[in-house]
C-alpha cells in the first residue's frame, strides 16, 4: 500500500532537508507526498528541523507528510515533552498539511527502497 499510484513523492533525511531549506538547492515539493526519517538527533532538534522545512515556501503545498523511523535519539537533560510522531502531527496541524501516518524508511536494516514518483 505504501507504493500505490498517487501523487509524486520524495523521501529525505529530515536534517539534510532542513539544511537545504534556506538554499537554492531546496527541491520544489509542490503537491508531493514527502517522507521523512532521521537518526541521532535530539527531539528538540527534530522539532527545529521540521519547523525549517514545514515553513519553507517550497513545502507550503505538499500533499502530505509521512514519518519513517527516527532512531538513536539522544537522551536530553530536560525531556522535550513530545516524541517524533507528536512533533510531526503538531507541525502538520499548524501548517495545514495532511499527516499520512508512518512509512518504512530509516537508517537501519529494515529500510525499504522509496520509489520516487514525478
Amino acid at each position: 500500500p505504501e507504493f500505490e499510484d498517487g501523487p509524486p513523492r520524495a523521501a529525505f533525511n529530515l536534517t539534510t532537508l532542513a539544511h537545504l531549506a534556506a538554499t537554492v538547492w531546496m527541491p520544489d515539493l509542490l503537491l508531493h507526498e514527502v517522507w521523512i526519517e532521521d537518526v541521532g538527533e535530539y527531539h528538540y532538534r527534530f522539532d527545529r528541523s521540521l519547523f525549517s522545512v514545514m515553513t519553507n515556501e517550497k513545502c507550503g503545498d505538499i500533499s502530505g507528510l509521512r514519518l519513517g523511523r527516527v532512531s538513536d535519539i539522544p537522551e536530553n537533560d530536560i525531556d522535550f515533552g513530545k516524541d517524533e510522531e507528536e512533533i510531526v502531527k503538531h507541525w502538520c496541524a499548524r501548517t495545514g498539511v495532511a499527516y499520512l501516518g508512518r512509512c518504512n524508511i530509516g537508517h537501519d536494516i529494515h529500510n525499504s527502497v522509496m520509489p520516487f514518483r514525478r
